[in-house]
């Protein structure tokens, strides 16, 4: 007996040795990293208010006029010539259906009338009948090419590149310009830059030089657009 209880402590103080010098390595705990936090920041009130407004505000669609009675093409482009560097849009329209362009052939404008015409008219003219020449010239007093020299009106490009080349013997450099037709009225779309309608005093300011014309003013979708010329 006394044998066994020795034996016994004996497995005791053994099996605590051994777990002292051969213990079970800890099993590693995946560690998970860590998110940063989702940062949505704070808005005030009156800005959540602002935004809903914008959100549900309804969008208002801008607004075109349709200036209408232009006599010809050119006293439309002299039109439209006024608004190039304007915040306004405006497009030649031409109604009905669309007939041959014409082309006519010009000297670019000069800066003043004065050196239009006594410089380059009555040299040009000059110079033509000496050379025996059947070309019509004459200043161009509006519209987008005023203070330009006309050289005339042509069905047919090619008869208007003829008298270009007659021109270029004669030290003189001309452009074409082609002349849209229609057999409608002659109109000028004018898109607002603003969504609001031209006022009494702008419409004075638009059309003090030409009181033959009509303003209609519409939304830019509802507009039925006819032949568009730049």
């Amino acid at each position: 007996m006394r044998y066994i209880v020795i034996s016994l402590l004996l497995a005791n103080f053994a099996y605590f040795g051994w777990n002292q010098y051969y213990q079970t390595p800890p099993t590693a705990v995946p560690v998970t990293e860590s998110l940063p936090l989702l940062n949505t920041g704070l808005m005030l009130v009156s800005e959540f208010e602002a935004q809903q407004q914008e959100l549900t505000a309804p969008i208002q669609a801008p607004v075109c006029s349709i200036i209408a009675n232009f006599p010809s093409v050119d006293d439309a482009y002299g039109f439209i010539a006024r608004f190039r560097d304007a915040e306004f849009g405006a497009l030649l329209n031409l109604t009905g259906e669309a007939l041959p362009s014409q082309f006519r052939v010009y000297i670019p404008p000069l800066s003043s009338r004065t050196l239009a015409t006594t410089i380059t008219l009555e040299g040009l003219s000059a110079a033509i009948t000496d050379a025996g020449l059947q070309v019509e010239t004459y200043l161009i007093t509006r519209g987008s090419l005023t203070n330009g020299i006309a050289l005339g009106v042509f069905a047919q490009r090619d008869s208007a590149e003829i008298v270009i080349s007659q021109l270029e013997t004669l030290g003189y450099s001309a452009e074409i310009q082609e002349i849209p037709l229609s057999t409608g009225d002659i109109q000028v779309l004018l898109r607002h830059p603003v969504p609001s309608a031209i006022n009494e005093a702008q419409w004075l300011d638009l059309s003090s030089d030409r009181p033959y014309l009509t303003v209609t003013e519409n939304l830019c979708e509802t507009i039925a657009q006819g032949l568009q010329f730049p």
